[in-house]
């Protein structure tokens, strides 16, 4: 049990390992650890993205490029001298954004792998390593829709999230799903379901929709990865030890109305 004669959002003496930390939500995640004390690794394919967002973190913070969709990184991974006790599954997103019955059987299976997948093999790989230590927080980054669906009107002309939705709502089961398993562990599993975040490329180009976008927010503006830092802290830290299996939607509002 935590004590609550100390700061309980203090991260020092953890290591977090966080992947698709090379631009946009990663970058902020990875910043936002660090400034709490962690030690953090970032995974992306990227190496200059993840060049410029360590650029400003030295020693012992680093970064390991690769690909999630690969055995290599996996093996890589499985080799590294660090003990990981915080991993946030932030790799993902929409690489075959196109209308419902555009994309193909690959093209949904190619969002699957990604999001789902490449996370689950990452609780494989760390979970009996934290279970191990007996203490571990494990983060899945899903979206607001991992929960609900998309309204058509809120989406770019040649865009569509059918397999993305269908994913994260994947993830979401997964994160449920591996909560009952270890809930005796001292390894604790949740998820974070971000809402429009603007720092992502305007779907074909249209500005106008992120401004759409802005006003369907209750509070009246979409996101930036900051405003995801807090929420990522609390459920990595010490404090959060009696929550488990949770989905900590945190959208501005959106799915509210």
């Amino acid at each position: 049990m935590a004590s609550n004669k100390k700061n309980l959002f203090d991260l020092t003496g953890h290591t977090a390992l966080v992947t698709g930390g090379g631009y946009g939500l990663g970058r902020g995640l990875v910043h936002g650890l660090a400034a709490h004390g962690a030690t953090v690794i970032g995974v992306a394919r990227n190496e200059k993205a993840l060049k410029e967002t360590f650029s400003s973190l030295g020693a012992p913070h680093r970064y390991i490029v690769g690909d999630l969709m690969t055995d290599e990184l996996y093996e890589k991974l499985d080799k590294i001298p660090e003990h990981v006790d915080i991993l946030v599954n932030n790799a993902g997103g929409d690489p075959h954004s196109k209308p419902w019955g555009q994309q193909t059987t690959q093209e949904w299976r190619d969002t699957y792998e990604i999001n789902v997948i490449a996370s689950e093999r990452l609780c494989r790989l760390f979970i009996p390593k934290m279970t191990a230590r007996k203490w571990g927080r494990i983060i899945n980054i899903s979206s607001i829709y991992g929960s609900i669906g998309q309204n058509p009107e809120n989406t770019g002309k040649n865009a569509g999230a059918g397999a993305y939705t269908a994913a994260k709502h994947g993830l979401i089961g997964l994160t449920n799903y591996l909560a009952c398993q270890i809930g005796r562990t001292g390894v604790t599993i949740n998820t974070l379901s971000p809402g429009m975040i603007t720092w992502m490329e305007t779907p074909d180009g249209e500005p106008d929709l992120w401004k759409h976008l802005a006003s369907q927010t209750p509070v009246g503006r979409n996101s930036q990865p900051e405003d995801y830092v807090t929420a990522t802290v609390f459920l990595a830290s010490e404090g959060s030890s009696f929550v488990h299996g949770t989905n900590l939607i945190v959208d501005g509002g959106w799915s509210v109305w």
